[in-house]
């Protein structure tokens, strides 16, 4: 990750070096091997607006309006909640974010933010007092940095060019009190406590010894805002109107994708389902035809298999009636009785008679009496998945 301040100049920080690069030509050369970066400029102009927070589009809507009115130039802007209804609305020139994402690559920018939201983040991170109003001086050398942190609210960071540590104390109580003006009905902070910080300790002694009264602290660190970056929330991000724009048209795109990906899917589900049926039932359909088939040769050959017994015994037992003897059973039978099924079968001398009787109404009203053709015959009960009957067999 690397971590970058864009001023009049640029500082680059891979988390353990820094060092500074001049804006020029060779700059697009020194920043191509930048992988990741979080990138915090200066040049950031803030005003404190409230708008109704219940509704997010009209909140936005009128938080730029304001900020529009404030400032003629085009910007963009990012906005924090401060309290119910109040907000910090920090705004960047387009033309700055361009330059930057010109040189970087969005795709590589993970956040894009304020220098003094990375010094708010960093005295934070230090566990500072910040009920106190709070004036930050940055010494980066020849440019000495100053920021009015009042909570979660900052002021616009003034850029002073000087060499000097030791007279910077009015431009210090003018950023003060101009911050104050601007915040008007917003100003909440009635602590009168001020705490200067400075990175500089020479210039925290000068300021000691130019007014006694003032509370001054010193923080060691050279670069404040760098390590503020390391901080801040990665998901905050300044971004060009085209970037948004080509963004929502990837996304509408994406969602097109998927939806003509999932409709396309369906469709071949639907005709792959299709295709499985018609195999499915073309499989059954043929298997049945050859069932069929297999019951007709079936019931053609037990055809031809009677014809032939019964050709058979014809040929041996020449005499027998089978209409004759049918009717002398029958005539014998109660008329309780009805024949069911029945056959004849040879039996090498003689003739066997099966039958199968049912009574009327499902019950036996009389007895099969064994006289005549039936003295001799086989009775036996049966039933038929609860329907009783009487097996009938006759030796003829």
């Amino acid at each position: 990750m690397n971590y970058l301040l864009f001023n009049n100049e640029i500082l680059m920080s891979d988390g353990q070096v820094a060092q500074r690069m001049i804006k020029g030509a060779d700059l697009k050369a020194c920043v191509d091997s930048i992988g990741q970066a979080r990138i915090c400029c200066v040049d950031v102009d803030v005003m404190i607006a409230s708008a109704p927070e219940d509704y997010l589009d009209k909140k936005d809507n009128i938080l730029v309006q304001k900020f529009i009115e404030m400032y003629s130039d085009e910007y963009i802007t990012l906005n924090e909640r401060i309290s119910q209804n109040i907000f910090q609305v920090m705004g960047i020139k387009a033309k700055l974010v361009k330059e930057i994402y010109a040189l970087i690559p969005s795709s590589k920018v993970e956040s894009l933010v304020p220098y003094a939201y990375t010094i708010r983040s960093f005295l934070m991170n230090k566990q500072i007092d910040m009920t106190k109003p709070i004036i930050f001086v940055d010494d980066l050398g020849q440019e000495k940095l100053i920021t009015v942190i009042d909570g979660l609210k900052f002021s616009r960071t003034r850029t002073i060019n000087t060499d000097s540590t030791e007279n910077i104390l009015p431009d210090i109580k003018r950023s003060y009190i101009n911050f104050h003006k601007k915040l008007g009905g917003f100003s909440e902070n009635t602590n009168s406590d001020l705490v200067i910080i400075t990175n500089n300790q020479q210039m925290a002694h000068s300021i000691k010894i130019s007014d006694p009264e003032l509370l001054v602290d010193f923080l060691d660190c050279q670069y404040p805002a760098l390590e503020g970056l390391k901080y801040i929330d990665p998901q905050i991000k300044y971004r060009i109107h085209e970037e948004i724009i080509r963004e929502r048209k990837d996304k509408e795109w994406h969602s097109r994708v998927k939806s003509f990906m999932i409709a396309s899917s369906i469709s071949l589900l639907g005709l792959l389902f299709f295709g499985f049926n018609q195999i499915a039932y073309s499989l059954a359909a043929r298997a049945f035809d050859t069932e069929k088939l297999k019951n007709i040769q079936l019931k053609e050959m037990l055809e031809k298999m009677d014809q032939e017994i019964y050709r058979d015994a014809l040929r041996q037992m020449k005499g027998v009636n089978y209409s004759l003897k049918f009717f002398e059973i029958s005539n014998v039978l109660p008329s309780t009785y009805d024949i069911s099924t029945f056959k004849f079968t040879s039996r090498q001398e003689h003739w066997i008679f099966d039958a199968y009787l049912f009574a009327q109404d499902d019950q036996f009203y009389d007895e099969i009496p064994r006289i005549k053709i039936l003295k001799k015959a086989e009775i036996k009960d049966f039933f038929i998945k609860d329907h009783p009957g009487k097996y009938l067999k006759v030796a003829l």
